[in-house]
């Protein structure tokens, strides 16, 4: 179960797991231009690129190339938590060693490995940072460096590039279109994990690119929301009609397509959007006219 190194918002584990798994097995390389938590990449056959314009992320997943992350990982974690006892202040004494660090040099190699025991004892796992640092709570969860070590195996096993960069930065020299896929996982306009200042001008120019990646003949799947608590994405929903589109019923938002009316306040009806024809036979086309509902058309 690779569930990426770190946990990071909108991470698409389950979604993976339940639906992509079968379909990115086919391919060689999976490009994530959208990296997070680089779940599909560290799940792909053979690696890819990996683009995100948050810099912690971007050096979370490069200091696992480092051959001595791991000792340092266990040896900082057995001295600030040598005995299980009063973890909640080794925590914070941790936190605020990193934060010293960190306002001096940035997130580096050098105390990446901090963060990452930290990440996986913080409240829900938050990876949150502010001007002076990070500033996620102690979450009472228990350490778990098999994690990182998995992917420190997997890192070196795969040829997985991740640079800071947006989704415009992809080298498009280096994705085989006969055996790689790119998947887009950007912020969701009508969504509840909508972040980073994602606008519908962004939007925009990110479908018009994806339109690009389809005429020159490369493969995609795109990841997105068409509508959340009475939200819309208008714009995605007309684009969206040019390819094959398909409904999702996630556990964090179930949506019942089968129903013609919503009865559910925090309605959310998710989407996979790809050019690959007949990828997901058991999902029911998002645009089939017996499972519209007044609300979203």
């Amino acid at each position: 179960m690779i569930k990426g190194p770190f946990s990071y918002s909108g991470n698409k584990y389950r979604i993976w797991n339940k639906y992509l798994k079968p379909v990115m097995h086919k391919y060689q390389c999976v490009h994530e231009p959208f990296i997070g938590s680089g779940v599909c990449i560290y799940n792909s056959n053979g690696g890819g690129q990996g683009r995100d314009i948050n810099p912690h992320v971007v050096v979370l997943h490069n200091v696992l190339k480092d051959p001595g992350l791991m000792d340092r990982v266990l040896s900082t974690y057995a001295e600030y938590f040598p005995d299980g006892c009063n973890a909640k202040d080794s925590y914070n004494k941790l936190r605020d060693d990193l934060n010293v660090l960190y306002m001096q040099h940035g997130l580096n190699n050098e105390n990446a490995h901090m963060l990452y025991i930290l990440i996986q004892m913080s409240f829900n796992s938050l990876f949150r940072f502010s001007s002076k640092g990070f500033n996620a709570a102690y979450g009472e969860k228990p350490f778990d460096p098999g994690r990182i070590e998995q992917h420190i195996k997997i890192a070196q096993d795969k040829n997985i590039d991740v640079v800071y960069g947006s989704y415009e930065t992809l080298d498009l020299s280096k994705v085989d279109k006969q055996k790689d896929i790119i998947y887009f996982d950007p912020p969701y306009v009508a969504s509840k994990f909508q972040y980073g200042g994602w606008t519908d001008q962004d939007e925009h120019t990110l479908l018009a690119y994806i339109t690009m990646l389809d005429k020159e003949g490369y493969s995609f799947i795109l990841s997105n929301t068409f509508a959340h608590r009475g939200e819309t994405n208008d714009y995605l929903i007309e684009w969206s009609k040019a390819f094959n589109t398909y409904l999702i019923d996630m556990s964090y938002n179930a949506w019942a397509a089968r129903v013609k009316a919503v009865e559910r306040e925090d309605t959310t009806v998710e989407v996979i959007v790809t050019n690959i024809d007949g990828a997901f036979p058991e999902l029911v086309n998002a645009h089939d006219t017996k499972y519209k509902t007044d609300p979203i058309f």
